[in-house]
């Protein structure tokens, strides 16, 4: 299996363009970042060439939706904004060469009905998909639990169906975060069986806690049996709060 690590929430007791060295060190093979626009995209091209680790995932830039705002791509009337953060992202795209590429819903809007938040997201992930269709990429639209992030306007994976089905492109695709999916009480087996076809990047995280595995509740021999099942052959990324001085002998029980 292929690891990587999420420096966003990784080691931040160092410097952001560091972590990626600690990530290697540590026996991760790759790494991803949630947003990597404090730094300029030669910096991260720098960092990565240095160290030989490929950057897996970013997000598009989502406003104010980190900061328990609503965020942009769900929202009628941040249209200009969300072109904007598109804009924004391409010079990081270009450079870095992300796997994935990944947009965030953003939570319903005060105002407007579910359906009009939904066909405003849709029509912003038509645009990105055609947008980067020359790219060597998928793009995604993570469910992310609406426990940890009240309002989110696809909480579960069958929400995230029913925008694909609607979006139709060829390079969107579906990231599926374990430690979300188990929030919502889903059957994770079961949706890895499921999506096998649509599955581009998984990320997990222990729950309950959010934490390595092993420290929570999910049965990881189940999980790891599932993804080699359907033969995944993409990338799997720790996606929760550790630092270099923690114990990471659990990466050898997922790279088996």
């Amino acid at each position: 299996m292929k690891l990587a690590a999420n420096i966003s929430l990784m080691f931040q007791e160092l410097p952001l363009l560091e972590r990626i060295a600690q990530a290697k060190k540590l026996g991760f093979q790759g790494i991803e970042v949630q947003f990597p626009y404090s730094e300029p995209p030669e910096a991260w091209h720098e960092a990565l060439q240095n160290t030989e680790m490929p950057l897996i995932l970013l997000n598009l830039p989502a406003g104010d939706f980190m900061q328990g705002g609503l965020g942009l791509a769900c929202h009628p009337d941040r249209q200009a904004d969300f072109e904007e953060a598109l804009e924004a992202s391409l010079p990081y795209i270009k450079a870095l060469q992300p796997r994935i590429v990944n947009v965030l819903a953003g939570r319903q809007v005060p105002g407007f009905s579910q359906a009009a938040c939904l066909k405003q997201l849709v029509g912003n992930l038509q645009k990105v998909c055609s947008r980067l269709q020359s790219y060597d990429l998928k793009v995604t639209c993570e469910p992310i639990n609406e426990l940890d992030q009240p309002g989110y306007l696809i909480p579960r994976v069958h929400h995230w169906q029913q925008i694909a089905t609607r979006i139709a492109a060829d390079n969107f695709a579906l990231q599926l975060d374990l430690y979300h999916a188990a929030r919502m009480q889903e059957n994770l087996v079961d949706l890895i069986h499921k999506h096998a076809d649509q599955l581009a990047h998984i990320q997990f995280a222990d729950c309950p806690g959010r934490s390595h595995p092993g420290s929570g509740g999910l049965d990881w021999c189940g999980l790891h049996t599932a993804v080699r099942q359907v033969r995944y052959s993409g990338w799997l990324a720790a996606e929760f709060p550790a630092q270099a001085s923690d114990d990471f002998a659990w990466i050898s029980g997922l790279e088996k």
